[in-house]
């Protein structure tokens, strides 16, 4: 799946515009920092493992303690610092699912995922979003869900897809 290569497309753009690393900040650490805290519920500035776990049983994707291990590790709690230093497939998959949701249905239709990918950049081509998300989509049901998005998160091969557009 290349849903990581829109993704992170979209994670690395600049929200002023200006493409270039030194002279911008990232529109995708804007959504990180409004994922992040959304998901802080007691806002102690640190996202824990109840506060994930609880975020995924909200959408219907239960998340077991062996599963979350499995994504995580033995971090049961992380400062936004934390998050940015080692921005794991999971955490970015739960991070992406809880701001492309818009109607906060548990999954990311076609219309969230072109929105949320393309917001603030103009000529990317429909037929290519559709193309990934149709990949991406392994239940065919036509909206991805948290599992489908961690899949996706999971391949780091979106660096071939970022040259197109930048």
């Amino acid at each position: 799946c290349v849903l990581a290569q829109l993704l992170s497309f979209f994670f690395f753009q600049a929200e002023d515009g200006i493409r270039d690393s030194v002279a911008s900040r990232g529109l995708g650490d804007v959504y990180k920092r409004q994922g992040f805290d959304s998901l802080d519920t007691n806002e102690d500035k640190l996202l824990t493992k109840t506060e994930i776990q609880k975020y995924c049983a909200s959408i219907h994707c239960a998340i077991t303690d062996e599963q979350y291990k499995g994504y995580m590790g033995d971090v049961t709690s992380m400062t936004f610092e934390d998050v940015m230093k080692e921005f794991k497939p999971f955490l970015q998959a739960v991070l992406i699912m809880r701001v492309a949701d818009s109607d906060k249905d548990g999954k990311i239709s076609f219309e969230e995922f072109k929105g949320f990918v393309t917001a603030g950049i103009e000529g990317v081509p429909e037929e290519v979003l559709k193309k990934r998300f149709d990949e991406c989509d392994a239940n065919k049901d036509g909206k991805l869900d948290l599992f489908e998005c961690i899949e996706g998160c999971s391949h780091q091969q979106w660096l071939q897809f970022t040259k197109l557009f930048i």
